[in-house]
């Protein structure tokens, strides 16, 4: 399966890696503009040939797959583009940056004969996979109450003018849009659609007004009843992801994530329970996202992230940057 990446910098790296993990996968283009880093990226991971831009890899008839690692800002022309084209995309999140250019996208992909997957890469981790499976299940009881945080340093680059995160034109936004979209799409991967959104964001740390927010809280109420909270702040000492979700069986489920992915179980008992772990989740889980997009590719698989998956989330981020600006709940059809 012949395939193009595109983007050259620090996220195309981890797909790079997981391409050289995958026997199917054959990269013959890295496509950037910046020569000097295709020239490098293509000379670390053994790729023939470089490009400058997306015409000239769509003028190549063999690559069948085309994989975006580009700024937010160029995701929807460029995924348009290759649909357009007829080949299959997988595009880094978020899909676009807003709603109305999402929906253009989605537009694309029903003309298409080519197929569009957005790597919602967490979706492919095995731990989150036993959430799922144990929620639908009632194996836990339902889901009633979830709270996530994502805590972490982005303030050098915040504050950097010349940087490119939490430049709206850019990126869509600052943490809400930038880490929280992965897990709102987590939790509708949970817990199902959204129905109402409740958000709040500032910029507290920063002290740069041209970038977006550094915090945010946000609650979200899902059509199967779980309400949950989200947290995101780019002003803490270090990185640190937590999600908890409280259930009917007054079950506490705990996912503690670092370099490695803990399922905990507690409940009402005093029970402690490690229910599953997953070593070097984020690597393993790009990588079998990046397969599973390889067998949707090739017609072996259809993308277990749809495009109505990705439209959804991008509903629900339009729906907390309304709440924002209105000041007021947003009520999603």
């Amino acid at each position: 399966m012949r395939v193009a990446v595109i983007g050259a910098g620090s996220f195309a790296q981890s797909h790079l890696a997981a391409y050289a993990h995958l026997d199917r996968a054959e990269v013959a283009w890295i496509c950037d503009p910046d020569r000097d880093a295709a020239h490098a990226a293509a000379k670390r991971w053994g790729v023939p040939r470089i490009a400058p831009d997306l015409d000239t890899i769509l003028a190549d008839d063999d690559v069948h797959l085309v994989d975006l690692v580009t700024p937010v800002a160029l995701h929807a022309p460029q995924a348009i583009q290759v649909l357009d084209a007829g080949r299959f995309v997988l595009c880094e999140k978020p899909m676009a940056l807003g709603l109305e250019e999402a929906t253009e996208v989605a537009d694309a992909d029903r003309a298409s004969t080519g197929n569009l997957m957005v790597k919602y890469h967490q979706r492919f981790d095995p731990v989150h996979e036993r959430v799922r499976d144990g929620l639908a299940e009632q194996l836990w009881g339902a889901g009633l109450v979830a709270h996530i945080e994502i805590l972490g340093d982005h303030l050098a680059a915040l504050r950097s003018p010349h940087h490119w995160r939490g430049n709206p034109a850019m990126t869509g936004g600052g943490c809400l849009f930038e880490s929280g979209s992965h897990l709102i799409d987590l939790a509708h991967f949970w817990f199902g659609p959204s129905r109402r959104v409740t958000a709040t964001a500032n910029q507290l740390a920063a002290g740069n007004p041209e970038k977006g927010e550094d915090t945010a809280t946000m609650m979200v109420e899902f059509d199967s009843g779980t309400m949950m909270t989200l947290v995101g702040f780019w002003g803490a000492p270090g990185w640190d992801w937590r999600k908890e979700i409280f259930t009917s069986e007054q079950i506490r489920l705990s996912i503690e994530t670092g370099s490695d992915n803990v399922l905990r179980r507690r409940d009402s008992r005093g029970g402690n329970q490690v229910v599953a772990v997953e070593e070097n989740w984020f690597d393993r889980s790009v990588t079998r996202s990046i397969a599973h997009a390889l067998d949707c590719a090739a017609g072996d698989a259809r993308p277990l992230v749809t495009v109505e998956d990705s439209l959804q989330s991008m509903r629900t981020l339009d729906a907390a940057y309304r709440s924002i600006a209105e000041g007021r709940s947003i009520e999603l059809a």
